[in-house]
């Protein structure tokens, strides 16, 4: 999983970050590969305390959530909920 972009992911919890990720997937049953856009919640020494790596092909979309949640001031446990509400 290729990180892309990182976001402060709140203001009062500076050493959190909402990170774009991608990687390359296979769809065995179509036989194509493709590349899918995820994201991930880590602290300041990098561990990773949320991660969804396969949410959407259109980087634009799920880079839309990341910077949603940045701007809002999203707290680390509400990030599982939103993206789920941001899917449907």
């Amino acid at each position: 999983m290729n990180n892309l972009k990182k976001y402060p992911l709140t203001k009062g919890e500076p050493e959190l970050h909402m990170e774009l990720t991608s990687m390359e997937a296979v769809d065995e049953m179509e036989n194509i590969r493709y590349t899918t856009y995820g994201l991930r919640v880590t602290d300041k020494q990098g561990k990773i305390l949320f991660a969804a790596p396969d949410v959407d092909t259109n980087e634009g979309y799920v880079r839309r959530f990341i910077e949603r949640c940045a701007d809002s001031d999203v707290s680390l446990i509400h990030i599982r909920d939103l993206l789920e509400d941001y899917l449907v």
